[in-house]
């Protein structure tokens, strides 16, 4: 089946042709959801309908910064429309993120028409756009939060999402990538690596979410070193109307006891749960 005319990026923005699907993130603690990513397609049947060609392409002609607005406003009004619960994961490249601070009347104006608490959003730095200075970008984060929202680090482990991010940044979660969790039940490595993040988490009191989670014994051993929550399709894929609840298989995972050997160990450890930021 052919694909159907690429529309180009200013098309998109005009006639509003995004959709969101949204996919959850789940406590490790007890399986509740503590809130949903959004996550933006372009035009279906198009080459834009991969999100990374979409948000590559709008870099390359110059708007990403309206691309992202936009999308995010569809995401914000879709989520509501849905009456879905907890908080709403929204991703942004530095530029956008500087662009909602410089823009706050405008954006709480959107979010009361929405009905939408500013408590209940999460701001994803994403790595679409290069970051610029990470002084303006703390002041604007900054003043985002002060206004109720919070922040989080995404796909921390690769890129350029790195310590002195963290450190300056100061987020309320950190994302840890796919390229870090995928395979740690199997990898002494992995295992180190992630207690590592796990203290830091807790000395920082930032809440950590394993990302791409696919596989029973990764969730177990994430849940068992001591990360609150998890994202990934063992939990749930990402839909247009998303479930309110985590997959039974990954809920039936997370009611079993403790690992009794982790990869390198003798005996597993008893472990410190990293401790989550306020509102998580």
């Amino acid at each position: 089946m052919s694909r159907s005319p690429t529309p180009t990026i200013a098309e998109c923005l005009e006639q509003q042709r995004l959709r969101p699907v949204f996919q959850p993130i789940g406590s490790l603690a007890n399986g509740e959801v503590l809130g949903y990513e959004a996550l933006i397609r372009g035009p279906t049947g198009t080459a834009l309908e991969n999100p990374v060609a979409l948000f590559t392409e709008a870099a390359r002609v110059g708007c990403l910064v309206r691309l992202e607005r936009l999308a995010s406003r569809i995401a914000i009004a879709a989520f509501m429309r849905a009456r879905l619960p907890g908080k709403l994961f929204i991703n942004y490249s530095a530029d956008s993120i500087r662009e909602i601070d410089d823009s706050r009347h405008e954006v709480r104006a959107f979010l009361e028409s929405q009905g939408m608490p500013s408590t209940r959003i999460v701001i994803e730095l994403t790595e679409q756009a290069p970051l610029g200075s990470l002084e303006t970008l703390a002041e604007a984060i900054a003043g985002i939060r002060s206004r109720g929202a919070q922040f989080a680090l995404d796909d921390y482990g690769t890129g350029h999402a790195n310590l002195g991010q963290w450190i300056k940044l100061q987020p309320d979660y950190v994302k840890v990538a796919r390229e870090v969790v995928d395979g740690v039940a199997e990898s002494p490595f992995q295992l180190e690596a992630l207690r590592a993040l796990c203290k830091l988490g807790s000395i920082s009191k930032t809440g950590l979410i394993a990302e791409g989670i696919e596989r029973e014994a990764d969730l177990l051993v994430c849940r068992d070193i001591g990360f609150h929550y998890a994202q990934g399709y063992l939990l749930a894929r990402p839909t247009a109307e998303p479930p309110l609840t985590l997959s039974e298989a990954s809920l039936q995972a997370l009611r079993s006891g403790p690992i009794a050997v982790l990869p390198g160990d003798a005996v597993a450890e008893p472990s410190t749960p990293c401790r989550a930021s306020a509102g998580g």
